[in-house]
Parts: structure tokens; sequence; C-alpha cells
């Protein structure tokens, strides 16, 4: 039996794996038959009802709650806005034609090399010459993905 911590430790990745499996496979769906900014009201109508009833599911209650709206703050915002890009540049990278075995590819491992330099230029985190092989290699298969 895998012990509690290591549950813990690897449970966020499975849910990532298997929601983000359907979250491609959908907007793949999405990208050929309807308005991409009718899917994206749809989408988040969906998930803030989802939200909202783990958020109350929780047990937090209507105390916490009051308490908790109004600790939003500005990068919860900048966030939802971040996330109608991804949404919207996801559709339109299917319609444009991109195949779900590549787009996801590439865009991942160009948003990698990405994350690399912010998080070296906001958060001082360190750039290694293994992370730099790292991003070589991810960087030579993002090219075979797309060259051939």
């Amino acid at each position: 039996a895998l012990p509690i911590s290591m549950f813990k430790f690897w449970w966020p990745i499975g849910l990532i794996i298997l929601s983000s499996v359907g979250y491609q496979v959908g907007l793949k769906e999405v990208s050929t038959g309807m308005d991409p900014f009718v899917a994206l009201v749809v989408t988040y109508l969906v998930a803030s009802a989802v939200s909202f009833a783990i958020y109350f599911i929780q047990g937090t209650g209507e105390a916490g709650w009051k308490k908790d709206i109004f600790t939003i703050n500005p990068e919860a915002l900048g966030l939802g806005a971040a996330i109608v890009g991804i949404e919207l540049g996801n559709v339109y990278m299917y319609q444009a034609g991109w195949t779900v075995n590549t787009a996801f590819i590439v865009s991942n491992g160009l948003i990698v090399l990405a994350l690399m330099v912010m998080g070296t230029l906001l958060y001082g985190e360190k750039i290694t010459p293994r992370k730099i092989l790292g991003v070589v290699i991810s960087m030579a298969g993002i090219a075979a993905i797309t060259l051939g």
C-alpha cells in the first residue's frame, strides 16, 4: 500500500493528468463546433458552480464566506484573466489545425522555458546546468515534433 504521505504528494499530479486529458479533448471538440466565447461562458459557469459547491462542502460556512469574500487579492483577478487567455489560445490553436498530440507538448515545453526565465527574474530561483540541459532537450524535442 502507498503510504499516506506519498499519496498526499502524488494524488494532485494524478488529478492534473486526468483533468488535463479531459481538458485537451474537450477543447479539441469545442474548437470545431461552436463560438469560442460561448464555449468559455458555459465552461466558466460550470467551473464556477463546481468551485462554489466544493467551497461550501468544505464546511467554511456562512461566516467563513462573508470573511473570505473580502480577502480576495488582485492576483486572483489577474489569474482569472490569464485563464481566459489560456482557454481562448487553446481553442484557437485547435481551430488553426494543431493536433492534440502535438499542441500540448509544444505549448507546455515553451511554457517551461518561459517559467524558468520568470522564476529566475521574479523569484530568484536558480538555473542549474541540469535544468539548462533539460530545456535544450525539450526544445530539441519540440523541434523534432513540429518539423518532423
